[in-house]
């Protein structure tokens, strides 16, 4: 059970001196799991989009958010690698499980699929489909 994992940051008043007064001084984020660096492709699929897919597939809507400095790796873990079959990212395994799933019950359900790939890089939006 993940429930009470959090990381807290404490940053001291006195190093934000002359900016806002109300400034948190403490800042706890919650997770549910941390990967080690050297999990599989297929790995990082199952653990944090499949849950999110099966979720899509059931009618809710869904987002996966790739967040960090840059050279972190948010590109690769979300798109691939191009050389192996095996390093496909979070959106070609996500489409893939997201069709075969909506084929398996084609007869019995209609479904439409949206998708929206986008980057916000310097405050700035980009659509990269």
């Amino acid at each position: 059970d993940t429930s009470d994992s959090y990381v807290e940051v404490y940053a001291p008043r006195e190093d934000y001196a002359g900016e806002t007064a109300n400034r948190k001084d403490r800042h706890t984020f919650g997770f549910s799991s941390v990967l080690e660096p050297s999990i599989s492709q297929e790995a990082v699929f199952e653990t944090v989009a499949r849950p999110v897919c099966d979720s899509a597939l059931e009618g809710f809507n869904a987002t996966i958010f790739a967040y960090g400095q840059t050279g972190s790796g948010k590109t690769f873990t979300i798109t691939g690698g191009a050389e192996r079959y095996q390093d496909r990212g979070i959106i070609p395994r996500s489409i893939s499980y997201i069709f075969t799933q909506a084929a398996k019950h084609a007869g019995e359900l209609v479904t439409t699929v949206h998708i929206s790939y986008l980057e916000i890089y310097n405050d700035a939006g980009y659509d990269l489909l």
